[in-house]
């Protein structure tokens, strides 16, 4: 069987470009949505393709927006070096168009040389946005992708501390004496374990993913459904010494974008372990994002801040989340809830003033925070906002564009 694609026709895109959907549109009726969606690809496959002149250099990687909406780059050392990457493996998935499959390859490859860097937690936002995303698509790549996976896999899994039951975290900005930090964010590194523990690796790293997201969900969830930022703990006893904020705004707060961490994690712990514990609690995360947000659909940075300044990449997040969930839960009252909800926050998306359409950038959202009480990249482009905006309308189009006359959907994983 053919791997997951949506072919979409040069002549119909170049078409659907030049049109602009109609001011005032109710984006609740599914056609009115489709149209919106269909567009907003269109100007998304014509903005990377400028992307990557603007790049040029396949081993610099888009990392956050200037104020002219320019792209600043970095190296593969960058945490977020996978994501730009991981759009053009999507703009080939909603075009068919191999030469962003190539582009995609070229960028992908830069990406090895991480493969043993121990410095750091994110080496699944590394590798599963490039090569666990190019096998996807080519199975023609498992070849020469499956080893390089695996090997990142288990020099990440070298971070696992028995002691407390997870694994550490790369930095803490206020380090306590004689602790280990861990951070929400490793949530979303655990899906290249369990990817390797199905495709050749070790079978224990499933363990260790699973592990990890029950100490999360034990030692960072509040009562009240919020989350912690960071968790440390003591080094020989795994002991909880302290728990707060990083990038948040309060040690009591919930830092939007790490709450959105934690719903894709347990979705993603779910697709592997089948286990409902896991279904359960992404819901359950899931619903406080929710009751959280602006009216818009949009995430606030943090959502107990008194400063209200939006995270487009908080929401971005948890939209392909909820795109994912949905296809995990039978028909129903639940399933058309986050249905719903993620239709919602993705009609958000794709208008002014987040997708950028209409203006002169590649940049694809604007609107995200990097780090607010920094001043790192706030209100900014960012190329995670950009990589989830590309899933999401991927599993969109997976779950209402299938029958397009233009688009012929392959195949049916996540």
């Amino acid at each position: 069987m053919r791997n997951s694609l949506i072919i979409l026709s040069s002549a119909i895109l170049a078409l659907t470009a030049c049109k602009n959907p109609s001011e005032g549109n109710d984006y609740t009726t599914r056609d009115n949505l489709n149209t919106l969606v269909r567009h907003t690809i269109a100007n998304s496959l014509a903005k990377l393709e400028n992307s990557v002149t603007e790049i040029g250099d396949t081993l610099l990687y888009p990392t956050y927006g200037t104020e002219d909406l320019k792209w600043k780059t970095n190296s593969s050392k960058d945490w977020v070096s996978g994501f730009y990457p991981g759009c053009l493996w999507y703009a080939y998935a909603l075009s068919g168009d191999k030469r962003f499959a190539q582009w995609a390859r070229s960028w992908t490859s830069g990406i090895e040389a991480e493969k043993h860097n121990a410095d750091t937690h994110d080496l699944g936002f590394r590798f599963m946005c490039t090569y666990g995303l190019g096998m996807k698509l080519d199975p023609a790549l498992s070849e020469p992708y499956k080893p390089i996976v695996l090997t990142a896999a288990q020099t990440m899994a070298n971070r696992f501390h028995p002691e407390f039951g997870a694994l550490s975290s790369n930095w803490d900005r206020q380090p306590i004496e004689n602790t280990t930090p861990c951070v929400i964010d490793i949530m979303m590194n655990l899906e290249i374990l369990f990817w390797a523990a199905q495709n050749g690796g070790d079978t224990n790293l499933a363990e260790l993913a699973k592990t990890h997201a029950r100490t999360t969900w034990k030692d960072f969830v509040r009562n009240d459904g919020g989350s912690y930022h960071v968790v440390r703990y003591e080094k020989d006893t795994g002991r909880v010494i302290d728990k707060g904020q990083l990038q948040g705004d309060t040690k009591e707060s919930t830092w939007s974008r790490g709450h959105a961490w934690l719903v894709y994690g347990l979705v993603c712990t779910y697709r592997f372990t089948h286990d409902p514990t896991y279904l359960d609690w992404a819901k359950r995360a899931a619903d406080y994002f929710i009751r959280n947000l602006n009216a818009d659909g949009m995430a606030a940075w943090d959502f107990q801040s008194a400063d209200t300044q939006t995270d487009v990449s908080a929401s971005a997040i948890v939209t392909a989340a909820l795109y994912e969930l949905t296809d995990h839960l039978p028909s129903g009252h639940e399933r058309d809830h986050y249905g719903r909800e993620a239709d919602r926050m993705l009609a958000t998306l794709c208008q002014a003033p987040y997708f950028t359409v209409g203006k002169d950038t590649n940049c694809l959202l604007e609107h995200s925070v990097q780090y607010y009480h920094l001043g790192h990249n706030v209100d900014r482009p960012c190329s995670f906002a950009d990589y989830y905006f590309m899933e999401a309308l991927y599993r969109y189009a997976r779950h209402y564009l299938r029958q397009d006359a233009q688009m012929a959907l392959l195949c049916d994983q996540p």
